[in-house]
């Protein structure tokens, strides 16, 4: 496929024909009909039912599709006990800055000002479940404010979460229809959109009729590589997806489209994630802490302890979008100071380090491990004598405790001196991408001239307007709390709709 200038149509933008009435096999009614079955989607079905309306939610997948571990709130009732405190005004300040602006301060202002709110109702049902919500409020010592925002649901994180959810909207009748993918919006015109047409696992086509409101939450668009190359800057778009599922094709961004829908402006805002190449989960954290990092040219090239999507767009950079990861025998001895950030982290209570990783990854030769700094230049294919020069010249500034040259702080300025002497490749991954429909604070969809779409609602990675250039990684869970916030707050707006 070639590659898509932003000013051409591509494909999916294009009106596919209707779908005859007389195809329509089974037509169902709801108030609000909530598409996807992610974390948005379930808090807003829930949401909505939760309010008295009769509220369908289908889903493309055979169950709920949920990943991750973070949930992020400033000012949560865990957090107030835990004698907790964050600056309200800088986190919206840190939003705005990672986005350069391109966020709509509004939007994120909702975000702030709802967040705790709908954190505390979900750790009510947690507790009537025995559902256990823990705080992890470590910071470290670092250049950008770092914040601690993160709840976790135990023992299976996102997945405890969205059953929990799932399980209570089924209790105030929330119907689920599961393998049926939506494939347009009712829409004449400029008028409401009244339903959705879906497609069931048989084939059939079934129309789902609201009559209040459709609420989009179809996640983002990562595994449509069309849609990564038409909106995604070029960098970007040529990388591994490392997230997504192949369910997340934009299938709700492109309905929307359909119907006359605007979508964020270009280049979109990817999650960039810092990936041990050998690693099916990317999480093999121990490659990932700041050590020693290197170039094909064998030269080091950044501060090695810079955020991960902030440490991507470095690596992006060299030549491959690779570097090499280097440490030595002091690992283990030299892993408590590194402090690492939220998804880096090598301790409880999200990460456990698991010392069989690197046995495996030594089996299987995708760790290099040798006794001498030649020898691993040699395996790691770099030039011997650059290789040597920079391993010298870090090891002169870690003894030294000052980093002349990128500035990382001195407690993570490690010698690379202890055989035996390791290497993983590391290379930049999308996680998802972030941006999409254009939004109000109303959570409506808003078309090119900024007019709400009547009946139309979306929250989580299908809609847009909140993120700009780069995800804030200092904000720990702050997509799935985006996602559980608006969603929320769609699923009560569209229930609202007096229609």
């Amino acid at each position: 496929m070639g590659k898509i200038k932003v000013s051409e149509k591509a494909s999916f933008e294009l009106l596919p024909p209707p779908i005859p009435a007389k195809a329509i096999r089974e037509t169902l009614t709801a108030d609000v009909v909530v598409v996807g079955a992610g974390i948005a989607g379930l808090t807003a079905a829930l949401s909505a039912a939760e309010s008295g309306a009769r509220t369908i939610l289908i889903e493309k997948g055979p169950t709920y599709n949920v990943r991750g571990l973070h949930n992020a709130a400033i000012a949560s009732r865990l957090q107030q006990r835990a004698g907790i405190k964050i600056d309200r005004e800088q986190v919206i300040s840190t939003i705005m800055e990672w986005g350069a602006y391109r966020s709509d301060q509004k939007l994120v202002k909702l975000w702030a000002d709802n967040c705790d709110k709908v954190m505390d109702w979900l750790v009510d049902m947690a507790e009537a479940a025995n559902i256990e919500v823990v705080l992890d409020p470590s910071t470290k010592p670092w250049y950008f404010p770092n914040y601690p925002t993160i709840h976790v649901f135990r023992p299976k994180y996102q997945e405890t979460l969205a059953e929990m959810l799932q399980s209570n909207a089924r209790a105030l009748g929330a119907e689920f229809r599961f393998e049926t993918p939506a494939v347009r919006l009712v829409r004449k015109g400029k008028g409401r959109v009244t339903g959705v047409i879906a497609r069931n696992a048989q084939g059939d086509y079934i129309q789902f009729n609201a009559g209040k409101g459709v609420v989009l939450c179809t996640g983002d668009y990562g595994n449509d590589r069309q849609m990564v190359q038409k909106y995604c800057w070029p960098a970007v778009s040529d990388l591994k997806c490392a997230y997504t599922t192949d369910l997340n094709t934009g299938d709700g961004h492109k309905i929307g489209l359909w119907v006359g829908a605007a979508i964020d402006d270009t280049p979109h805002c990817p999650m960039l994630f810092d990936w041990a190449v050998w690693s099916q989960s990317g999480l093999f954290n121990l490659a990932r802490q700041p050590w020693l990092f290197v170039n094909t040219n064998g030269e080091r090239f950044m501060n090695e302890d810079l955020p991960w999507g902030y440490e991507c767009a470095q690596i992006i950079q060299q030549p491959g979008k690779f570097a090499w990861s280097v440490w030595d025998a002091k690992y283990e001895r030299e892993i408590p100071k590194m402090k690492s950030q939220c998804c880096k982290n090598m301790g409880p209570p999200t990460f456990l380090w698991n010392p069989k990783q690197l046995d495996e990854a030594l089996e299987n030769g995708n760790v290099l491990m040798v006794e001498t700094i030649e020898e691993l230049a040699q395996r790691m294919g770099v030039p011997v004598r650059t290789f040597k020069a920079t391993v010298a010249r870090y090891n002169k500034l870690a003894r030294n405790g000052e980093d002349l040259d990128f500035g990382k702080f001195p407690d993570r300025l490690t010698t690379i001196e202890k055989p035996p002497f390791y290497a993983c490749q590391m290379e930049a991954r999308y996680m998802v991408i972030l941006s999409g429909l254009k939004i109000n604070t109303k959570l409506q969809v808003i078309d090119t001239e900024r007019n709400a779409i009547p009946g139309l609602y979306a929250a989580g990675n299908v809609s847009g307007s909140f993120f700009g250039n780069q995800y804030p990684t200092t904000i720990p869970g702050l997509t799935h709390s985006r996602a559980w916030t608006f969603g929320r707050l769609a699923g009560l707006n569209a229930a609202a709709e007096n229609v």
